[in-house]
Parts: structure tokens; sequence; C-alpha cells
């Protein structure tokens, strides 16, 4: 596909799918008292401007990070053979050689490559997050059967899982064509 219709296409329905759960959540809980957002239960975030302010910063920024990986990409890949799967992962988020287990909590040296590396992570997880959240305000607008049985943890586990099948498969994808590279 062009990379202007992708990015055409995937911006349009971040942008919709985002709007339509920020409405949603807004006719069902005005004064956010039911907003099970962890930015609302955890950090405390009481206020609407505040809460869609911070979502439309992480919004834009995950546009921006998909837009410049997307037409000026950065080559995120070693330049020797890896030896593991999980070796591989952790140098294409840190950009050095680490145990896997430092993707969970070292940071990259360098912005441009963690700005990279979430360029295509943050984007198709805000697709995915915008298809479960749609589903689910669909449900909960028009299904009996769904309104008994939504919970938010379960949407949560459901994301969580998501983005994170997702971020394997991507890895896992880059790791084969790494793999290649090097045959």
């Amino acid at each position: 596909m062009n990379k202007t219709l992708k990015f055409s296409l995937t911006t349009a329905w971040i942008l919709f799918s985002r709007a339509y759960d920020a409405y949603s959540t807004a006719q069902l809980t005005p004064d956010l008292s039911k907003e099970a957002n962890p930015l609302v239960t955890v950090v405390g975030i009481s206020s609407w401007t505040t809460l869609i302010l911070v979502l439309g910063a992480l919004t834009l920024y995950t546009l921006y990070v998909y837009y410049r990986q997307l037409f000026h990409p950065m080559n995120l890949l070693p330049n020797e053979k890896q030896k593991s799967f999980g070796d591989f992962v952790a140098f294409l988020y840190l950009g050095r050689s680490e145990h896997w287990s430092a993707f969970f909590y070292k940071f990259p040296n360098d912005l441009k490559r963690f700005n990279a590396y979430m360029g295509e992570w943050l984007a198709p997880c805000l697709v995915y997050a915008g298809i479960v959240s749609t589903l689910m305000w669909l449900g909960i607008h028009y299904s009996e059967w769904y309104r008994q049985m939504h919970r938010a943890s379960f949407i949560y586990a459901i994301l969580i899982a998501g983005c994170l099948v997702i971020g394997y498969i991507w890895n896992r994808k880059k790791y084969h064509a790494h793999l290649q590279a090097f045959s």
C-alpha cells in the first residue's frame, strides 16, 4: 500500500476511534467517576480538560513518530548477527547488546532510536485499541448481554495482551529479516 494512503487511513482511524471513545466516555461519566483509564484511577487526573490534553498529546506523539518512521525510517537492525531472538529484541530497542530483560527496565541512549522504535509499535497498538474500544462502546450502547458482562479489567487485559502480541509479531518479523540478511 502507498505510504501516504497508509498513513492517512491509519491517522483517520486513530483520530476517529479516540474521539469516539472520548465522546462515549463523556456520555457515560461526565465527572469521570466511572472512568477506568489509569490516568484517572492511578495518576489521579480528575478533569476532562487535563485528560483530553494528556491523551491528545500522547496521540499526537504517536502519529508524529509513526510519520517519521514511515517516511524517514531509521534502521534499527544490528550490523552483526544476533545469537538469539531475545538478544535481537534488546538490541532493536536499546541499540546495544543487553540481556532481553533489559527491554523492560532500560531506555535507549538515543532519543531518535526510542522514537523510531515507538513509531513502529505505538501506531498499530492505537489502531488495535481503537478496534477494541469501538467494539466495546457499540456493545455497551446496543447490547444488553454485553452490558451485563462488561468489565474494565477484561478490556485492559485484551488491550495489553493484544499490544504484546503486536510487539512480538513485529519483533519476530524483524528478527527473521535480520537472519535472512546474514544467510
